[in-house]
């Protein structure tokens, strides 16, 4: 059973779930704020319960776009290759991270909210098909799942032989961000790719996603990105995160936990504060007239404002913008909403690859 909830205490995921709870009542009414997870896919693991009335993850409205003739975006885990290349297990751990709930034994950030699983890739480290995959989950996501949130721990290091890939990616952001759905990415680590010290990725790296750094629970950032922590809107845990395991060979449903680094946990950390906060602010933000973009925009200026203070020698710095800081989910919460006319639109994301 794990012990280590540094990471909920952190961003204190449960108090505000315990809000979020009394306002869902018995029958669990999320008013259709629906998450989608694009990643390895899902296994059987005990914290989703899928073999319960209520399961954790809505598989059969998921999508496998890895698996030819493969409709169920099960990750197999039966694939192996390079750092990064290939991550077999890798959903589960961030998905059961996102919204694992077994009663005694582990619960996720924002347990109970509906998540829709994608299987877009084997490993972190998107390119080639693979950036295609995730540009058509996220348009499947929007159209037919009708979602509100899309998190993506995964992310693009070199645009480089990657162009129309990437310009189909932007697009994809474009057209979630413009009907008002929060796409939330990784920033990634810099030890992956030395050479790309000071490089956040995309899709997360878009000016119409959030995107998500890291922090230890000495509340320091993780990971040194130079001049791309400007980009960064919100820093969360990524470092010894409790999650769940997932290894081939194993008996399913899996029951095993470890501990996990990286920005792919920070990411669902800020996806699960999203979909509470559309819950808990939807009625306002319907009667203020925040349509589309402004929906993210909104949230953004609420990320930005409702923070918790970063430590360490070098914050803040030019480095890290001293308008950022760690997610803090009860004070996203009760953040007021910025005026409309604050709100400022921002730029294309498919241009920035050019």
């Amino acid at each position: 059973m794990p012990s280590n909830n540094w990471n909920i205490d952190a961003v204190r995921s449960r108090e505000a779930m315990t809000r979020v709870a009394a306002a869902l009542g018995p029958h669990n009414d999320w008013r259709g704020v629906v998450i989608a997870h694009l990643d390895t896919g899902f296994t059987n693991h005990v914290v989703f319960n899928l073999g319960s009335t209520t399961p954790s993850i809505r598989v059969a409205d998921g999508v496998n776009y890895m698996d030819p003739g493969v409709s169920e975006p099960r990750d197999p885990l039966n694939y192996s290759g390079g750092l990064g290349v290939a991550t077999p297990g890798h959903g589960t751990r961030t998905l059961g991270t996102l919204c694992g709930n077994l009663a005694g034994t582990y619960t996720g950030v924002c347990p109970t909210v509906p998540v829709v699983p994608y299987r877009v890739t084997n490993g972190v480290m998107l390119t080639g098909q693979t950036i295609l995959n995730t540009a058509l989950a996220i348009m499947d996501a929007v159209d037919r799942n009708l979602v509100d949130v899309i998190t993506i721990s995964l992310g693009v290091q070199s645009v480089i032989g990657n162009v129309k890939q990437m310009r189909a990616l932007g697009r994809a952001v474009d057209y979630a961000y413009e009907r008002g759905v929060i796409v939330v990415g990784a920033a990634g680590q810099t030890e992956d790719a030395p050479q790309l010290v000071g490089f956040t990725v995309y899709p997360g790296r878009y000016s119409r996603s959030i995107l998500v750094g890291g922090i230890n629970a000495d509340r320091k950032i993780c990971f040194d990105y130079d001049d791309g922590r400007k980009y960064i809107d919100v820093w969360a845990p990524a470092d010894d995160v409790s999650r769940p395991n997932a290894v081939a060979g194993l008996p399913e449903p899996f029951t095993g936990f470890a501990l996990g680094d990286g920005t792919s946990y920070s990411t669902v950390h800020v996806a699960g504060a999203a979909a509470m906060w559309l819950r808990m602010r939807g009625d306002d933000l319907d009667a203020g007239g925040y349509n589309g973009w402004q929906r993210v925009e909104a949230f953004r200026a609420v990320l930005r404002a409702a923070k918790q203070p970063l430590a360490g020698d070098d914050v803040p710095t030019k480095r890290a913008p001293t308008d950022t800081g760690i997610l803090d989910c009860v004070a996203v919460l009760d953040a007021q909403l910025p005026p409309l006319g604050a709100l400022k639109k921002a730029p294309l994301a498919e241009p920035q690859v050019n």
